[in-house]
């Protein structure tokens, strides 16, 4: 791909989160190819987070803030709304972007004409550092099946070519991030690189170590492949869907349970 120069903004939901949204617009002002726009989403905030934002005095940031707490899918679906850039991508408050990661995806976009939803790998903060290697690899298409069953991508390491009309699912609570790369993905398909452009600060599908929590997940998780079967006409297929996601459950509580009994 080849012309004018591609335009690319980030979209940051946030809710409370005085004491990570900064080190999170850093990540972005940081970038060795800076976006075009930061879009901030504060979701109702009752803390300072809307003042640590304002005191970047970037003429990047751009900050909307929602009049009653609605979530991360509705105020993700809000800064896509509002993005003027050819390419969105998405930040969650408390995750970090490496400094060279638009760069990155600007020369794996450009590399492919195809390419309408790309995506990376990451790394989990506290568990080692980003080694990107001398080379870019190429961007390779990734299949349905690794999205629905192992979804090697997490919203943070996602970029969405503008207009893609798909939007996350606001009546889902939990793996509302997975449902939205699956059907990004059936509908437009999905290009990968094996290279950790941003850090998370805890491993997708995972509560804080509730219990309770992490039940909601997994049962996001059914309903994600439900709506999949439905959608696709592939009812037969709904029931191996739960029983590998309840299997993902089971094995789980056991390593938690061996884990806490060493």
């Amino acid at each position: 791909m080849s012309g004018a120069r591609l335009r690319y903004s980030v979209v940051i939901p946030v809710y409370n989160g005085r004491h990570f949204i900064g080190k999170a617009i850093e990540s972005c002002l940081g970038q060795t190819m800076l976006p075009d726009e930061i879009i901030v989403i504060d979701d109702a905030s009752t803390d300072e987070t809307v003042s640590i934002v304002q005191s970047f005095q970037s003429p990047l940031i751009k900050i909307e803030r929602n009049q009653e707490n609605r979530g991360p899918s509705f105020s993700r679906n809000k800064g896509m709304k509002l993005a003027e850039s050819d390419w969105i991508l998405f930040l969650d408050a408390d995750d970090l972007f490496h400094p060279e990661k638009i760069r990155i995806v600007d020369d794996c976009i450009r590399s492919n004409g195809k390419i309408r939803a790309f995506g990376h790998s990451y790394n989990i903060a506290g568990l080692g550092g980003a080694h990107l290697g001398e080379s870019v690899p190429i961007p390779e298409r990734i299949t349905l099946w690794q999205v629905l069953l192992k979804n090697p991508v997490v919203t943070p390491a996602l970029c969405v070519r503008a207009g893609n009309d798909i939007l996350f699912n606001e009546a889902m609570g939990y793996a509302e991030d997975h449902d939205f790369i699956l059907r990004t993905a059936e509908q437009y398909g999905l290009w990968f690189i094996d290279l950790p452009l941003c850090v998370l600060q805890r491993a997708p599908l995972t509560g804080g170590g509730i219990s309770s929590h992490k039940w909601k997940m997994r049962k996001g998780e059914m309903k994600m492949y439900m709506n999949y079967g439905k959608r696709n006409n592939r009812y037969l297929l709904i029931p191996f869907l739960l029983f590998f996601s309840l299997m993902k459950h089971g094995r789980q509580i056991l390593f938690k349970r061996k884990h806490n009994a060493l």
